[in-house]
């Protein structure tokens, strides 16, 4: 996930994600565009888009795959195109899964497309290198300051850092199909500020309470896009008006 400072006028989403909950997203006005799926990904996560892009402030920067499948209509967005493509195994395919909030962002930048990394210098956005590649598809960024993961390397990183705090949930209980479970960033999203979507519901999550009080002490709404387990699908990748 990703922390934003605004509304996005639209999302990307999974290509798969259930119509349902596109229309919940859509009332909210704002928009969603598919993804495409990706030869060069997984079966199970070949339409995720935090694989195929990664949120800066304002700008987006898109694999150059999906630009040019989606060009039309990704045009009137403040989107960047990046360096490099997906490719296929993994750490190949983890080139924009980079999990940012405020001054700060997370990846396992040895292997991070090469613009998004210039456009962090540009900002002065501090990065924190982790060994877990799916550095977004792990965390859940509430805000600036508040963070919640499911892998023990980047809750040591983070919680080193003065006046950020992170709290640290089990792994699994999320579906992903064609794999053993989903992770928790990419089970939801923010929609703008105060207001976090999930693919399903906490109430059939093993740590669903204890996210729910975190929640409430952040005073930040919850929406569940449906009634059932929580569902990995990568979470939206916004796109904003030029």
């Amino acid at each position: 996930m990703y922390s934003i400072n605004k509304k996005p006028d639209a999302v990307l989403v999974d290509y798969r994600l259930p119509n349902k909950m596109k229309m919940k997203i859509e009332r909210l006005g704002i928009e969603t565009v598919d993804t495409v799926p990706n030869p060069n990904l997984y079966e199970a996560v070949k339409g995720h888009p935090d694989l195929m892009g990664c949120p800066l402030n304002d700008i987006t920067i898109i694999d150059p795959f999906l630009y040019k499948k989606k060009y039309k209509e990704i045009e009137n967005f403040s989107v960047i195109v990046g360096n490099s493509t997906l490719e296929k195994g993994y750490p190949n395919h983890i080139k924009y899964n980079v999990a940012t909030f405020g001054k700060f962002a997370v990846g396992f930048f040895e292997y991070v497309d090469t613009k998004i990394i210039d456009v962090l210098n540009d900002k002065n956005i501090q990065q924190i290198n982790t060994r877990q590649g799916y550095s977004k598809c792990s965390t859940m960024i509430l805000d600036e300051k508040n963070l919640i993961t499911s892998d023990i390397s980047i809750f040591k990183a983070i919680e080193k850092i003065s006046g950020i705090n992170i709290a640290l949930v089990n792994k699994g209980d999320i579906k992903l199909d064609g794999l053993d479970y989903g992770f928790i960033g990419g089970a939801c999203s923010l929609l703008d500020k105060k207001t976090l979507a999930f693919m399903g519901s906490l109430d059939y999550y093993v740590n669903g309470k204890r996210i729910l009080d975190i929640l409430n002490s952040l005073q930040i709404d919850v929406i569940f896009l449906s009634n059932a387990k929580l569902c990995d699908y990568g979470s939206f990748v916004p796109l904003y008006k030029k």
